[in-house]
């Protein structure tokens, strides 16, 4: 039988036998999350511009002049220590920089415990709140080196920065302070305070000392969504709150951030890509990725927490489409701008002072969730690559969704589990494949070792209005969009006004690192310049823009 008859003969049959014959030929690629977790790891630790050095880092602790935001004091060491040292629980990866920096940086603790050059108690200014945003970044990033190393020594620096924070409290958790550095401070607006929410909640939950889990509630009741306040400070406070809801389960805490995620999602600040802005409304100009890291990981916190679907669902909105595009092909992490209707188009700014590091933190937390586990039931999910380890039980999914819309599960050891799958509502089928045969519904029951499961998901293209300034277009998951750097002559002066066709025909490109192949399609439009020519364009899954260099992008089309 040739190509051609065999095509034409596997339209007519069932979707679970296309699958099964489909996936007999196609070879599953390299893991997609891992290859964008190495790819900022490896910046982070190779690259040169600049280069994460120790005498680097150690610059926002000492305030040593020279590169940008040094009185952020702890913002870069803080986040680099905590990135690198979840990694390393999450991926078993050794890091040999990671201790003799830790070293240095408890050494330079000054007696009342912060870090920094100075602190004014008394009258307070920007630099000040600034010191304790980088102090903020910094508890965390020890305490998750503590979580790696039990190291006595970091346990005690943090306690005495937390003690810090406490002889700070009375003045700082009030009306007078709010008020005074207001959402035109931003960077260091009050948020700088809130934030501490994260690291105390840390500690209390290392240390299970009261001061901590009081001053930790007595913040939550200080944070506030602030018309054009930094996005990125308060997501930080509200996953602070998430961790000590996890330890003390006051219903009253999940309720608030409940609330609060409302609020975002009914708000025009929840883009199109399913992220943030960098700040609240009326200031909504680009993007920021620390701020959609944050978001991804409140979603995440949220469907552990509640196991409410919709959740999930937003945090696989935003790992898909919006985490995905802010990954620069250097590995970085920034800034994108925003249109005048919220809608991203270009990727600009590499943010390596915060975005790039809080960028590699938020991996580890997508891999350790992307499986849910109870005593005798395993749930699949994130339609991504993870591994799922417990003294019972590892399962390995390799993901090939962005190739063939497939993906396997290998279970090495397992003990009569059942697994249960996610069904996405993007998915029009699903059908599971177990050693090679069918199986019905979305749970594969007394799971042996040596089982192969496929998970096999019907996609198709869709459109979609976006709020009342036209139509968007997806497959699956993931957002598509008209990149300049594929379509050289689509992009110019009226190019917004393009009138687009709303069918879609898929094309197929070539396979490579962080392109969807399955997604790509073309449309015919009728160019707003010369309406007389039609042309067609070429639509790629947002996520493309790690594959190429920055971009302008065309999210949203007229139709």
């Amino acid at each position: 039988m040739n190509r051609r008859h065999f095509l034409t003969q596997t339209a007519a049959v069932p979707f679970s036998l296309k699958i099964l014959a489909a996936h007999a030929i196609i070879v599953i690629p390299p893991t997609p999350l891992a290859d964008r977790y190495r790819l900022t790891r490896d910046r982070i630790l190779h690259g040169t511009a600049p280069a994460y050095t120790p005498d680097f880092l150690l610059e926002d602790i000492t305030a040593t002049p020279g590169r940008r935001f040094t009185n952020f004091s702890g913002d870069v060491s803080g986040r680099w220590i905590g990135a690198l040292a979840t990694s390393a629980v999450t991926y078993n990866e050794t890091f040999p920089t990671l201790a003799p920096v830790v070293a240095r940086v408890i050494a330079q603790q000054h007696a009342d415990g912060f870090f920094g050059k100075a602190f004014h108690y008394d009258h307070p200014d920007d630099n000040d709140l600034a010191l304790l945003w980088g102090n903020g970044r910094l508890l965390i990033g020890l305490l998750e080196y503590f979580t790696l190393t039990g190291d006595p020594a970091t346990l005690a620096s943090a306690r005495r920065l937390g003690d810090f924070l406490v002889k700070l409290g009375p003045k700082y958790n009030s009306n007078t302070m709010a008020e005074e550095f207001g959402a035109s401070h931003f960077a260091s607006s009050y948020i700088c305070w809130t934030q501490q929410n994260e690291g105390l909640a840390a500690l209390y939950a290392v240390t299970r000392e009261e001061k901590y889990r009081d001053l930790c509630l007595a913040i939550a009741q200080r944070i506030e969504r602030r018309p054009a306040d930094h996005v990125h400070g308060y997501l930080c406070s509200l996953r602070g709150v998430m961790l000590l809801y996890k330890e003390t389960r006051d219903p009253s805490l999940l309720a608030m951030v409940e609330r609060e995620w409302s609020s975002v999602t009914e708000s025009p600040d929840l883009l199109l890509t399913g992220g943030v802005p960098e700040a609240w409304t009326p200031k909504r100009a680009r993007t920021e990725g620390c701020a959609e890291c944050d978001w991804l990981r409140l979603n995440l916190q949220l469907a552990q927490a509640t196991g409410n679907p919709k959740y999930i669902a937003s945090a696989e909105t935003t790992l898909f489409n919006e985490f995905a595009m802010n990954q620069f092909a250097t590995g970085d992490f920034g800034h994108g701008e925003l249109d005048s209707d919220g809608v991203t188009n270009y990727l600009r700014v590499r943010a390596w002072w915060c975005c790039t590091l809080h960028g590699m933190r938020a991996f580890a937390d997508v891999t350790n969730n992307a499986f849910r586990a109870t005593e005798d039931e395993i749930t699949y999910l994130l339609p991504v690559d993870a591994t799922h380890t417990t003294a019972t039980v590892t399962l390995r999914a390799t993901s090939a969704l962005a190739t063939n819309g497939t993906i396997t599960i290998f279970a090495t050891r397992a003990k009569g589990q059942t697994l249960t799958i996610r069904r996405p509502e993007w998915a029009t089928q699903m059908q599971l494949i177990r050693n090679g045969n069918p199986v019905s519904g979305t749970k594969i029951r007394n799971l042996k070792s040596g089982d192969s499961i496929t998970i096999a998901y019907a996609i198709s293209h869709r459109s979609a209005p976006w709020r009342t300034t036209g139509t968007a277009f997806w497959y699956g998951p993931w957002l598509l969009g008209a990149a300049s750097e594929v379509n050289p002559g689509y992009s110019n002066e009226l190019h917004r006004h393009n009138m687009l066709e709303t069918k879609l025909n898929p094309t197929r490109i070539p396979n490579g690192p962080f392109r969807v192949p399955t997604a790509a399609a073309k449309a015919s439009y009728l160019p707003a310049e010369f309406p007389e020519q039609p042309q067609t364009v070429e639509l790629r899954a947002v996520a493309e823009q790690t594959a190429m260099p920055s971009t302008p992008w065309q999210l949203v089309f007229k139709t």
